[in-house]
């Protein structure tokens, strides 16, 4: 044997190298790596059969084990439940002295029989069992804006699912075969609402809860059959309801009050006839959702409209001039077909009838006392829309025969009504009983008929029924003005607040240039031609109003005390006249929301008076105790001619002249205090803080009409106050800067002329801005133009008239 080789020897070193470089193996090294790789992935392959053989049968077996039980499974082992089920058999062989045979009569424990697999022959399965109970799950329904929403899910098959909110219950159903469910469920409005699934066959399992909805539900419609132009109805407290006409683009809002009502007044635009009306309504984030959503509209409904006043009813008997010999007195004529038709006796309402289809009536004074003498009969009728007509013609009647005193009549159902007040709803007290001496109840609304039946019950009578039985029963005096339902809702808007814009809402390029373009043309077309009107007119024209003052007698015949009025004469005045003039043409019927809306009217007027008044007095500076104010028959012109166009073509915003005064010398001080007066009153800075009060007042009533909301009583007041300040203070500021006499425009034409240029443009610019929204009435374009033509044909008279007197010989 040779010597063996040390470490190293067979290793070669390459010419030029750096490193050892091992000869390559040999053939038989590479046949002895080859076995070893072999024999070592074939044992691998061995054990991985054993490992891998149980844990897919284990896999592939359902499992019977209820949800949390633990990983134990029926019909299969894992390998150590193999292991310890071979080890047991060992052991029972082993203590039987045998090669594992059991002993006579010995029976094998089941637990104890090997159940895992054998190498090469697999594990047999059990076949599978029955799903077991699943807890429920609701998906995400979304924000919901109809009245039904769909809820879907999955759970249990065969088990009950029931879908609620926080509210109330929405829904119930049953799990399909699939597992899935799906119901329609009603929702009420209401801001982030969760909805709940629940498993009522097994409450054990839970409930799931879907992310929060905000839910807002078409609002209702509660008005039908025919209206004089009020739609009234329910809806989500706070919320915008919009109330549109099919086959019309434009729609009229109304806010919602926190008794969940809303009212609407139709304009004056629309055409009496059949309307099919829906309405939906947007909750704001004011209201606690997450942004402005908009509901579905509501399910139309038909409506008649009709605003026309009928024709006051005939009173054909007793006739003019007739003796009346029995009592009760009877009174017949002929009306409109369904109205209800009060008839007074000096005024004093008397009693009810319905005009019946062949248009006549008659009622009886058997509920009242009419005095023996001369007396007056009239009539007024209602008709089923709530229109009021003018009394009839009085019919002169004399009684002869004192009055039994008020008794019941036999299922008359009728009684003495309450007082007629001008044309609003006429109520009073119905009364009867039927044969069987039952009393008459029951309500009616307002302008109703009184329906006495044959067992004396009152259907649809004009005001609750009192009663009555026997001979000298007690009548039942009239309630005065029945205020039930939408009439009686302070919080409900009218026409006057529907149109007046919010500031965010009319804020666009395309605003200011409309503005812009407005206050241009105001100032070239109108307001230039007029101060050349005004020039020339000056010292030629005497005031055609001079004689209503008293001003045409001479000075000698009087003294300066008898022509000075009270300051406080005169803005009282000033108030009551702005005010009559924007109610009466706004359009008012006696309902709750025209009263405060009168008071509201009040309020502004008396704001933007004071705010001038002390405008003025605060410009004259130390003279102030020597300016006064009187009432401006120009402004008074104004005003009136604004109240006329308001109603004629019913205007929305209404054009309103807030202010109706200007200041002037204290006459009652003497003549040279009044002279010096009248100077610091015409002073170009009193003229220039007088039109900048008005218009500050403006602007801040436009910006609390903008934030302000409309969920109650004093919310509706202090809206209608702003726009009273907003509409007033403009109509009031654009007016005294036209250059008539005393005005603050004749003013600051004579001593500053760029600034009467910037404040007309000013005034101008935000009154086009307030009167150029979406909604209401406007101005005609014509109206405009005749406006545009009558001021330069004036200024084109005047300057001939001008020529005229300059080239005539003296």
């Amino acid at each position: 044997m040779g010597p063996v080789n040390t470490p190293g020897e067979n290793v070669e070193r390459a010419v030029g190298g750096d490193g050892p470089v091992r000869r390559p193996p040999t053939a038989a090294a590479r046949r002895k790596r080859t076995v070893i790789v072999s024999t070592t992935l074939a044992v691998a392959a061995v054990l991985a059969g054993f490992v891998i053989a149980p844990a897919a049968s284990a896999a592939t077996t359902p499992s019977t084990a209820t949800p949390g039980a633990g990983s134990a499974t029926v019909g299969t082992t894992t390998a150590r439940d193999a292991a310890t089920a071979a080890q047991r058999s060992t052991t029972t062989a082993d203590e039987g002295g045998g090669d594992g045979d059991f002993l006579p009569g010995a029976t094998p424990d089941p637990s104890d029989t090997p159940t895992g697999p054998v190498f090469g022959h697999p594990t047999p399965t059990n076949p599978p069992s029955s799903t077991p109970p699943v807890a429920p799950t609701i998906a995400d329904p979304g924000d919901i804006t109809t009245g039904t929403a769909r809820f879907h899910g999955t759970g249990t098959p065969g088990h009950h699912v029931r879908v609620a909110s926080d509210r109330a219950v929405s829904c119930s159903t049953v799990v399909g075969r699939d597992g899935t469910w799906a119901c329609l469920g009603t929702v009420t409005s209401g801001p982030a609402q969760v909805f709940t699934a629940t498993d009522t066959d097994a409450q054990s399992l839970g409930s799931a809860a879907a992310p929060s909805s905000d839910v807002i539900t078409p609002p209702t419609l509660a008005t039908t059959g025919t209206s004089n132009g009020t739609v009234a109805g329910d809806g989500r407290a706070g919320a915008r309801v919009t109330v549109s006409a099919a086959g019309s683009s434009a729609g009229w809002d109304a806010t919602v009050g926190a008794d969940g009502r809303w009212t609407v007044s139709l304009p004056r635009s629309v055409r009496d006839g059949r309307l099919e009306l829906v309405a939906s309504q947007t909750a704001s984030t004011a209201t606690g959702y997450r942004s402005d959503l908009r509901s579905a509209v509501s399910a139309p409904r038909t409506l008649t409209l009709d605003r026309t006043v009928p024709a006051a009813p005939r009173i054909l008997d007793p006739g003019a001039g007739d003796r009346v010999r029995t009592q009760p007195l009877v009174v017949s004529g002929s009306g409109e077909p369904r109205a209800v038709v009060t008839v007074a006796v000096d005024r004093s309402p008397v009693c009810i009838a319905t005009v019946s289809a062949d248009g006549t009536w008659a009622c009886s004074t058997a509920r009242s006392v009419v005095r023996p003498g001369a007396h007056s009969l009239t009539a007024l009728q209602r008709d089923a829309a709530g229109n009021t007509s003018r009394s009839s013609t009085p019919v002169a009647v004399v009684v002869t025969v004192a009055s039994a005193g008020p008794t019941a009549t036999t299922g008359s159902g009728t009684g003495t009504p309450g007082p007629i007040t001008g044309a609003g709803t006429t109520t009073g007290a119905a009364s009867g009983h039927g044969p069987d001496g039952s009393e008459p109840s029951g309500t009616g609304p307002a302008g109703g008929s009184s329906d006495g039946g044959h067992d004396g019950s009152t259907t649809g009578g004009a005001a609750a029924g009192s009663s009555g039985s026997g001979p000298n029963a007690g009548a039942s005096g009239g309630r005065g003005l029945d205020w039930s339902g939408p009439a009686g809702d302070w919080s409900a808007r009218t026409a006057y607040d529907q149109a007046v814009p919010t500031i965010q809402s009319v804020f666009s390029w395309r605003t200011v240039v409309i503005a812009t373009a407005v206050a241009t043309g105001f100032l070239v077309l109108i307001a230039a031609p007029l101060a050349v009107v005004a020039g020339v007119a000056r010292g030629r024209i005497r005031s055609p109003f001079a004689a209503l003052l008293g001003r045409n007698r001479p000075r000698t015949g009087r003294s300066g005390a008898e022509d000075a009025l009270p300051t406080w004469v005169s803005v009282v005045s000033s108030v009551t006249i702005a005010t009559l003039c924007t109610v009466l043409g706004t359009g008012i019927s006696l309902e709750a929301r025209y009263v405060r809306l009168a008071v509201a009217v009040a309020v502004g007027s008396a704001l933007l008076t004071a705010a001038f008044v002390l405008a003025t007095r605060w410009a004259a500076g130390h003279d102030r105790h020597l300016v006064g104010h009187r009432v401006s028959p120009v402004l008074v012109l104004a005003a009136l001619v604004a109240c006329a166009l308001t109603r004629a073509g019913d205007l929305s915003p209404a054009l309103v002249v807030g202010v109706v005064l200007v200041p002037t010398g204290r006459a009652d001080l003497g003549t040279g205090p009044m002279r010096l007066g009248s100077e610091v009153a015409g002073r170009l800075r009193g003229a220039t803080w007088r039109s900048a009060a008005l218009l500050v007042l403006a602007v801040a009533g436009w910006g609390v009409h903008s934030v302000a909301g409309r969920g109650g009583f004093w919310t509706s007041l202090v809206s209608d106050v702003a726009i009273t300040l907003c509409v007033g203070g403009l109509g009031a500021a654009v007016v005294s800067l036209l250059p008539f006499t005393g005005s603050a425009g004749a003013a600051l034409l004579a001593g500053a002329r760029g600034r009467y240029a910037a404040l007309v443009l000013v005034a101008t610019a935000l009154a086009a801005a307030v009167y150029s929204g979406s909604t209401g009435t406007h101005v005609a374009p014509a109206a405009r133009v005749v406006a545009v033509v009558l001021s330069i044909a004036a200024a084109v008279a005047a300057r001939l008239w001008a020529r005229a007197d300059a080239t005539a010989p003296s």
